[in-house]
């Protein structure tokens, strides 16, 4: 009689849970625009009299494209590989300095929202935040810029002989993590098909190549290495084969 409580109780818990079917491939593309953070500073110039620049709202603007690949190992956890053509630009700084860099990142990454921790059944507000998530990841990004070595007479190049810049970087490392919000839209079995969201993401790097520029820190307030963030709006479409998630 005991055993059959317990089996009575154990099947009237798994009723009560509420459960969907979800599919665990994604496929994405995203566009959107990017953001430099270099080595670039605006002011007063050094070595221009009456010169001095000021950064404005699209100085260091450009824009950025890709696509992600993603298996979700439930509606709100997943990991996948991510690529992106990314432009960034900005200049002319007091240093007389300007770049725009081309570059192709690939990431790895993982995602969470947070409706893998919360209950959201009973609570509206807690239902349209379950899908507020973040991901960590590791980059690896490849690239060229415009500027020309010093003394070759053209614009953009480096300042002086000391500037040991490259117009070239291949294999950089960088640390992407992103905050993202997205909407879905239900098939007619009440499944999650299509995702639309809206991505913020900062890349820091492990490099002071991306601009072109490798100056001096006490000369150029070159103090860090080279960051840029994008902001986007992505697409994707969920298939393959199906899991069952318990809520």
């Amino acid at each position: 009689m005991k055993k059959l409580i317990t089996f009575l109780f154990l099947i009237g818990t798994l009723q009560g849970f509420s459960q969907a079917n979800f599919n665990r491939i994604g496929i994405g593309f995203n566009t959107g625009f990017s953001t430099a953070y270099t080595g670039l500073s605006y002011g007063d110039s050094p070595i221009i009299p009456g010169f001095r620049p000021v950064k404005g709202i699209t100085t260091n603007k450009s824009q950025v494209f890709g696509g992600s690949l993603e298996y979700y190992f439930s509606p709100f956890i997943n990991a996948g590989i991510e690529y992106n053509n990314v432009t960034l630009k900005d200049g002319t700084d007091k240093h007389n300095r300007a770049f725009i860099s081309k570059l192709n990142s690939i990431e790895v990454r993982g995602s969470v929202a947070l409706g893998q921790f919360i209950d959201f059944s009973y609570s509206p507000v807690l239902y349209n935040l379950r899908n507020v998530n973040a991901s960590l990841g590791l980059g690896f990004i490849s690239g060229t810029n415009n500027v020309a070595d010093f003394g070759s007479g053209t614009f953009p190049s480096r300042q002086h002989p000391n500037d040991f810049g490259k117009s070239e970087f291949n294999g950089v490392l960088s640390l992407p993590l992103s905050i993202s919000y997205f909407v879905n839209f239900y098939n007619i079995y009440d499944e999650p098909t299509v995702v639309l969201g809206v991505n913020y993401k900062i890349n820091y790097t492990f490099s002071d190549e991306i601009d072109g520029y490798n100056d001096s820190a006490s000369i150029f307030e070159n103090n860090s290495t080279d960051v840029f963030t994008t902001l986007s709006i992505s697409l994707k479409y969920l298939f393959g084969p199906k899991g069952l998630y318990y809520r």
